[in-house]
């Protein structure tokens, strides 16, 4: 076989027929996208992952999964949101470029769905029954934290 040149105009039509491509797909990501005003749960395991990716959460925090059932019960115990986990979605941690790296430092966000929190009330949340972190309601947070952030009206958290 012998070595056929690519015309420059193919060349050209090839790279802005890929450019017109990517460009469409830039604002997707893998599995369902996330309710921006829906509750969410984040968990904090900082594992490396392609963003955007599915996740399950990382050590130790195996049994956040897809099918996993987590609830939310308030002070009295009373349950207030049972959902089953679908596929989380792998999101960046911090604000750092890390150039072209294909995994980086990740948290996996799974959607919980649309739930009315008391604002300023205490929340237990559980996975498949086990308690896993406490949750204070926040008009303006629409984010639940596993391990749960730091209370910053108690003296020495940070």
């Amino acid at each position: 076989m012998g070595f056929r040149p690519i015309h420059r105009s193919a060349l050209l039509a090839a790279t802005l027929l890929s450019a017109v491509a990517l460009t469409g797909c830039a604002g997707t990501t893998t599995g369902d996208s996330v309710d921006a005003d829906g509750l969410q749960l984040v968990v904090r395991d900082g594992h490396l992952r392609e963003l955007g990716a599915s996740c399950s959460g990382a050590r130790p925090y195996l049994g956040i999964h897809a099918g996993a059932e987590l609830t939310l019960h308030d002070g009295d115990g009373r349950e207030v949101l049972a959902v089953v986990l679908g596929d989380g979605e792998a999101v960046k941690v911090d604000d750092i470029d890390y150039g072209r790296a294909p995994r980086i430092p990740t948290f996996c966000r799974f959607p919980l769905g649309t739930a009315s929190l008391d604002d300023g009330a205490q929340y237990t949340v559980s996975i498949d029954g086990q308690v896993v972190a406490e949750h204070r309601a926040d008009a303006d947070g629409t984010m639940v934290f596993v391990p749960a952030l730091a209370d910053p009206t108690i003296e020495g958290s940070e």
